[in-house]
């Protein structure tokens, strides 16, 4: 009796391991697929959608591209680095200038031109495989944060005194990435970058005409949230 109840459960432990093996998806057929790589370098490119400032002096929208590089370090966290490039532009205005004009704005009357004016970025930071360290049917949707500087290369004010200069940017976004291929990707993103302009004191000071830039109440400065769009090309190494 005792051998029968033995083998009875035996069948049964059986049966159970049987019916819990065909839980979820067949390995052959499962959406998902292990991440065989764990560096990628990318080459992109995509449209900056800058902020317009209260005084309308900030570099603007313009095309973008640039090279980033991710490596993933374990599960689902990735580092990043990144460097990038606008091809920009921005308004010059002179604040001793007569309000002279007719209408609109007392800024566009003291413009002085609409210069060609590129910004560079660069930018650390960690991203998030939403899939872990697999994607779903080749595609891994991600979410990125990071810090770095963005920067016109500009060492002087211009002639109302107002300089973009260096200064430090915050970054977040999310991206997908499809992986046709064992070494190759397309990778979509969104990224907002976020940062700061300081107006210069002759920006509220009285022309010679009681004219100004700036309203006398008006805050020094503005920040600023500047959407990118972009698409890229990866290639993918290492294990």
């Amino acid at each position: 009796m005792r051998r029968q109840l033995m083998a009875t459960f035996a069948v049964a432990l059986t049966a159970l391991s049987s019916a819990g093996a065909q839980v979820g998806y067949d390995p052959a057929h499962s959406p998902y697929r292990d991440l065989e790589t764990t560096h990628e370098l990318t080459y992109f490119s995509g449209f900056y959608r800058a902020h317009l400032d209260p005084a309308r002096v900030a570099p603007r929208s313009g095309t973008m591209m640039g090279v980033l590089y991710q490596w993933l370090t374990s599960g689902p966290v990735n580092l990043t680095a990144e460097v990038a490039r606008v091809e920009s532009e921005r308004r010059v205005l002179d604040p001793d200038r007569k309000a002279t004009c007719a209408s609109g704005p007392v800024a566009d009357c003291k413009l002085i031109a609409m210069y060609r004016w590129p910004l560079y970025f660069t930018d650390f930071g960690l991203s998030l495989n939403l899939t872990g360290g697999r994607s779903y049917h080749r595609l891994v949707p991600e979410l990125r944060a990071g810090l770095g500087l963005v920067s016109d290369f500009h060492s002087h004010a211009d002639v109302g005194d107002f300089a973009f200069g260096t200064k430090f940017a915050m970054s977040y976004g999310t991206a997908i990435r499809w992986i046709p291929r064992r070494q190759y990707q397309v990778r979509l993103g969104y990224a907002d970058r976020v940062y700061t302009v300081k107006y210069p004191e002759s920006y509220f000071a009285i022309a010679p005409d009681s004219s100004r830039i700036r309203p006398l109440r008006a805050k020094p400065s503005a920040w600023l949230n500047n959407r990118a769009f972009t698409v890229g090309i990866s290639y993918l190494f290492g294990r």
